[in-house]
């Protein structure tokens, strides 16, 4: 059980669909838990001992959190997932937190080897080179061409979130109109995303126009809570849908 092992960055998914393939299992799985908060990184197997299984990667704990709490048991192609903090530190966590053990046990071992050498009488092997005298580290020093500092591009800044608004020639229905896709998306997991609002139907995308699709709820009052509820929601790092009620 989740309560019995403490909270932490990465959640441990199980009773995953064995059928998915891995790469769209990735997808769906960041599909629907991007809603939390950053995902540093989805580890999803295939291999025997791990299929059916994947960890999210979450970068703070409040949003691993959210996750365990609100996703136990939703429906993920047709299996109920089940969720629990995972055991161990990811290496993702431990990089960006410092406590990554890569390199102190390399060094560990390179230094218990150096001791071994030692005690048999065999001298270390020297791999760098002498510094240069001071006078050829100015001179040097002087005649490397200094390069201007080259400012960061500026990061791009995602489009201005779509303000909900109901145009004249879209009065709300229960059809919505969604705009700014990824390329890769599908109706599966376009249908995790909006299947957890009441009243969900059925995710329709546009053969051979990329970029959009419709999704459409029993009537117009519950496609308006979804509407809300997903506006500007951030399906992949670059993309921010957009909902807008479908003409009619």
């Amino acid at each position: 059980m989740s309560s019995e092992i403490p909270p932490q960055e990465t959640v441990y998914v199980n009773n995953l669909n064995e059928k998915v393939p891995k790469d769209e299992l990735k997808k769906s799985l960041y599909a629907v838990f991007t809603q939390f908060g950053p995902i540093m990184d989805i580890v999803a197997l295939k291999n025997f001992k791990m299929r059916g299984q994947a960890f999210v990667v979450f970068r703070d704990i409040s949003a691993a959190t959210q996750a365990v709490r609100q996703m136990q048991g939703f429906p993920f192609y047709d299996k109920p997932m089940r969720l629990a903090y995972a055991k161990t530190k990811s290496d993702a966590t431990s990089k960006l937190d410092g406590s990554y053990q890569a390199k102190e046990k390399a060094e560990r071992m390179a230094k218990r080897k150096a001791d071994r050498d030692e005690r048999k009488g065999i001298k270390p092997k020297t791999t760098a080179a002498a510094p240069p005298p001071p006078k050829e580290r100015e001179e040097a020093a002087a005649a490397a061409p200094v390069e201007p500092a080259v400012a960061a591009p500026p990061t791009k800044k995602p489009d201005a979130p779509a303000v909900p608004s109901t145009p004249a020639v879209a009065m709300p229905n229960q059809i919505l109109f969604v705009e700014n896709l990824p390329d890769q998306v599908n109706e599966m997991m376009l249908s995790m995303l909006f299947q957890q609002f009441p009243g969900f139907k059925e995710v329709r995308l546009v053969p051979g126009k990329a970029g959009i699709a419709f999704v459409e709820f029993e009537n117009e009052m519950q496609s308006g809570v979804a509407m809300n509820g997903l506006q500007n929601f951030k399906i992949t790092p670059t993309n921010l849908m957009k909902i807008s009620y479908a003409k009619r």
